[in-house]
């Protein structure tokens, strides 16, 4: 038996005789005589049995501890046998590592000198590059300063077509001012003749009176004197008034020859501004050969807007109200998903503000019963819309799709659409020009970026330099061009231009009949848009 066994047994059996034993009853007799003749055992211990049963119930317990124990160990032993075998792997692995690092320690060192050749050819072609930068510096002065005499000399011919169109204008006036005297001079010479006329049949009534009564002849001889004396000044006053109207028609014709000459002189300078815009244009765009991305100049930006932009028509009715608007804005070229190609393509659209329009956004929006609207150009070519869209990004901002690039309906209009800048280019320069929504002013203006609303810029009124009427303050509708001539976007609010970054509709009106409660409720539903934004946005 094991001996830590026995010894439980022994511990066990000796505390029990301990706690058994009646040690207060020692002194007494061990035993008293029975009637049997038997003796009577002390109470010093309990039940054999249930004793025996203890000590078998504990023995089985050992049993258990210690095959637990034995299987302990066996794992232990499994797991320090597995340990050792890692430590073996791990001291393989790191002489692999070790060798490892001798070959990238030699190979550290021949990059060192391949660097070391690297660097030395980087400088040879560093001093060759400053060079080759300093003679091409020197051509892009030359360039600027032609770009620069140039608009000078654009601006000397603006000027002069400026004066000459002053002067045909005064020449109108004085064509209009001498048509209005010749049409006086000739209701004088009408009621001239009208009043020798009455003269001729006085006369003539007289001498029928002479003739028929002799009686009242002195009479109808005075008569008659007095209708020629009436008549002779009548004929006077005639011719007078008849040489009148010879020397305003004389000079009417004169003023209509001047008037003439001058619109061909304006004229002769329209195309001679149009050459000198031509020849600016293909000096930028030389320039911008040799300097990529330089920013346009504001007077040359303005140009650009003037001889491409179009006038936006749109007009609304129902019961009891007409409204028609018209306002200067430009076309826009644009990513557009075409449903009919099922792919992305570029499409032409013109871009203007709902204040510019009858489509009013409000809580109580009114619908239109009819509506209709049309692009036009100064010289009367038109072109009919077929409907308009509300921007997702912004409903505030309305677009009317016209057609694709190289389509007829874009080239009859005779303007160029203005691109949307790249991503990456949005915010190449701090400032940017701004354009009157009437197209009467146009200036330089700072922008900052907010990273709240990444969808919109806020223009700093602090510095605001109008190319024409000095200071001015940015309003709802005034567009918003880069300085590399791409258009920005619309000023939403006076304060915030929205960046037009895709056209993507939010919902859209047809043009012709329509139904008065779903346009009205369209409206509301692109206000609600609106409310849904930033306080400083709406």
């Amino acid at each position: 038996m094991n001996k830590t066994l026995l010894l439980i047994i022994c511990d066990f059996l000796l505390l029990n005789l301990i706690h058994f034993t009646a040690w207060d009853n020692l002194d007494k007799d061990n035993s008293v005589a029975g009637a049997g003749g038997a003796e009577t055992l002390g109470s010093g211990m309990g039940d054999p049995s249930q004793d025996l049963e203890l000590v078998k119930f504990q023995l089985e317990q050992s049993e258990r501890e210690k095959t637990a124990t034995e299987q302990e160990l066996d794992r232990t032993e499994g797991d320090l046998t597995q340990s050792k075998q890692e430590n073996i792997a791990t001291e393989k692995e790191l002489g692999t590592v070790k060798e490892k690092l001798g070959d990238k320690e030699k190979a550290l060192g021949n990059a060192e000198k391949m660097n070391l050749a690297i660097l030395s050819e980087y400088e040879q072609f560093r001093e060759k590059a400053q060079v080759e930068a300093q003679q091409s510096n020197e051509e892009n002065q030359k360039l600027i300063d032609e770009n620069k005499k140039l608009n000078e000399d654009l601006e000397k011919v603006t000027i002069l077509a400026n004066e000459r169109k002053n002067t045909a204008e005064i020449a109108q006036k004085n064509a209009a001012q001498a048509r209005k005297d010749a049409d006086t001079a000739r209701n004088e010479a009408n009621t001239a003749r009208n009043e020798a006329n009455t003269a001729r049949n006085e006369a003539n009534a007289a001498k029928e009176v002479a003739a028929t009564a002799n009686a009242n002849a002195a009479r109808a001889n005075a008569v008659a004197i007095e209708a020629k004396a009436r008549i002779k000044g009548a004929e006077d006053r005639a011719q007078v008034a008849q040489n009148k109207v010879v020397e305003v028609e004389r000079n009417l014709a004169t003023a209509q020859t001047t008037a003439k000459e001058l619109s061909k002189a304006v004229e002769s300078e329209r195309q001679a501004k149009t050459i000198a815009v031509t020849a600016a244009k293909q000096l930028r765009d030389e320039i911008l050969k040799e300097v990529k991305d330089k920013p346009l100049l504001a007077n040359e930006m303005a140009m650009r807007y003037d001889l491409n932009h179009v006038n936006f028509n749109t007009q609304g009715k129902r019961t009891l109200t007409n409204q028609k608007h018209s306002n200067k804005t430009i076309l826009i070229e644009a990513p557009t998903y075409d449903f009919n190609q099922k792919k992305t393509v570029p499409y032409v659209h013109a871009i203007t503000h709902v204040d510019q329009t009858p489509f009013r956004l409000n809580r109580g929006a009114l619908g239109w019963k009819q509506t209709s609207g049309q692009l036009s150009k100064t010289d009367g070519k038109t072109h009919h819309l077929d409907h308009i869209r509300f921007l997702k990004s912004d409903p505030r901002i309305i677009i009317a799709p016209v057609g694709t690039p190289d389509s007829d309906r874009v080239k009859m209009l005779g303007v160029t659409p203005f691109k949307l800048p790249k991503h990456k280019d949005t915010f190449k320069y701090p400032k940017a020009f701004l354009m009157k929504k009437d197209g009467q002013n146009f200036g330089e203006v700072v922008f900052q970026r907010d990273l709240k609303n990444r969808d919109y810029v806020k223009m700093d009124k602090s510095f605001i330099r109008s190319t024409f009427l000095g200071e001015f303050n940015p309003s709802r509708g005034d567009l918003v061009f880069s300085q590399t001539g791409e258009l920005l976007g619309i000023m939403a609010n006076s304060e915030y231009c929205h960046i037009i970054k895709s056209v993507s509709p939010a919902a859209g009106v047809l043009f012709g009949q329509n139904d008065y409660s779903k346009v009205s409720k369209t409206l509301r539903d692109m206000q609600k848009l609106i409310a849904a934004k930033p306080s400083e946005l709406r």
